[in-house]
């Protein structure tokens, strides 16, 4: 069997209603020996691995890991140190990868002139509980002067990343929480890594009550998000200021992807992504 181009990992703890969705917007990428699918499984019902794996897995490529973890970065650093693929990402079980969005990003791989290539980028959709589109959120491209003391714009499964890239920055941070994307980001851009981006659309970001970070929150629960934040831009020696945050909208304003932003959501306010 040859490498597969491709890992994605599912971290899975508790109910998740959408879970289905999420795996079958994987399969659907047709993507055949190119993607392997790591479902790294924490629930305590585990029956539901009986109910699905027959038909899934002999599609090829789901590979389902019933362990407990200490949270979703432990969960992702389990998933991915099986992963046999070049290139790895996760997907949450509440979202869902949009069609064709592998093909684009292989493509880019090789298109691609840089043999130093190990990151890549993609622009995300937000999504209801039903599927319909509510958002749309366009990404900069690279720029070394801003991102000097800001946090990369990536979204959390709209990036792909080199294997080689993970493991020397020591994989996810297993004391965060909510922000260990943001951390891994920023490893990335420490370590000299600079993303390349996707111009379309590739990852829809589920905003529903069950969501970790799309809801509602106390002021308590928000208060521990935004502490835990800070202390990790202090730790990877971020310092944002204001001048920084201005810059980086005036950028994103002139350079159309706000304006973009706002056609697609109007013109995608329609479409619905359920699977």
């Amino acid at each position: 069997m040859k490498q597969p181009l491709f890992s994605c990992v599912i971290p899975v703890k508790g109910a998740r209603p959408f879970f289905d969705e999420a795996l079958n917007s994987l399969l659907a990428q047709g993507m055949g020996e190119d993607l392997e699918i790591i479902v790294q499984d924490a629930s305590e019902g585990r029956g539901r691995r009986e109910e699905v794996r027959g038909e899934r897995e002999e599609g090829g490529g789901v590979r389902w890991f019933c362990e407990s973890d200490n949270g979703q970065s432990d969960a992702l650093n389990k998933g991915f140190a099986k992963a046999n693929g070049e290139w790895l990402f996760w997907l949450n079980a509440d979202d869902v990868l949009l069609p064709g969005a592998l093909n684009k990003v292989a493509e880019l791989i090789k298109s691609s002139s840089s043999n130093s290539l190990n990151w890549i980028a993609g622009n995300q959709l937000l999504i209801n509980d039903a599927g319909k589109v509510v958002g749309c959120s366009v990404g900069n491209g690279w720029h070394s002067w801003l991102y000097r003391n800001s946090v990369p714009h990536v979204y959390g499964p709209s990036s792909f990343f080199k294997r080689e890239l993970f493991e020397k920055v020591g994989g996810c941070d297993t004391s965060l929480n909510y922000c260990m994307d943001w951390d891994l980001w920023i490893k990335f851009m420490k370590s000299g890594a600079q993303y390349l981006r996707v111009g379309d659309y590739v990852w829809a970001q589920r905003q529903w009550s069950g969501s970790k970070t799309q809801r509602p929150k106390s002021k308590i629960e928000s208060d521990k998000q935004w502490a835990e934040i800070k202390g990790m831009l202090e730790r990877n020696g971020v310092k944002t200021t204001l001048a920084g945050t201005i810059a980086v909208r005036l950028w994103r304003f002139f350079n159309g992807n706000m304006v973009r932003q706002f056609v697609d959501r109007v013109k995608y306010s329609w479409r619905s992504c359920s699977f």
